[in-house]
């Protein structure tokens, strides 16, 4: 058995999996108020299922990649791309970067995050969404050229760059009258 199947087949997939759903549950919350985004931070001890078309484990690489209609779905978070590659360190098999490429897209009830590329840096604490990103929930949004998120800080830069502006669109919540 190599090293990589190993690595799948720890005894506590979460704490292989952490990282990436922390990507999953970071990358949606662009649009959300405080306390949705503390809500959704907290990581799940629930399963991580991944499925896609076909799996390449590269030892040289340090890598494991999901390719063809990669899903990752934990709990009520699910994350679909073309591909999803996962860097991990030699010796102690932890995540170092989490990329998913193209048609990225990730779901949460009603709050989504688009873009053709997403990427985790576990050790800087940053989430990068770029490829036209898009972050919404039910009529508000935020778009822009890249999202960047800095986990450690608690904050989020939308950059318009060359090619635009930012746009974003933030509809108040309406309350029912009795």
């Amino acid at each position: 058995m190599s090293r990589p199947q190993l690595f799948l087949r720890t005894t506590d997939k979460t704490d292989m999996y952490k990282p990436v759903m922390l990507f999953l549950f970071i990358a949606i919350l662009m649009v959300l108020p405080a306390a949705y985004a503390e809500q959704a931070l907290q990581v799940s001890n629930e399963p991580v299922e991944i499925t896609a078309d076909r799996l390449e484990a590269n030892e040289a690489l340090h890598s494991i990649v999901f390719i063809g209609n990669a899903e990752a779905r934990q709990g009520d978070v699910t994350i679909y791309a073309d591909r999803l590659t996962i860097f991990y360190q030699d010796k102690q098999n932890e995540i170092e970067r989490v990329m998913a490429q193209g048609n990225v897209r990730i779901v949460q009830f009603d709050r989504i995050a688009t873009g053709e590329k997403a990427e985790f840096f576990r050790n800087e604490g940053r989430i990068v969404l770029s490829g036209q990103p898009r972050v919404s929930e039910g009529n508000s949004f935020v778009e822009g050229q890249m999202i960047t998120l800095f986990l450690n800080d608690k904050r989020s830069v939308v950059s318009g760059g060359d090619e635009g502006r930012v746009n974003a669109v933030f509809q108040p919540k309406t309350e029912s009258k009795p």
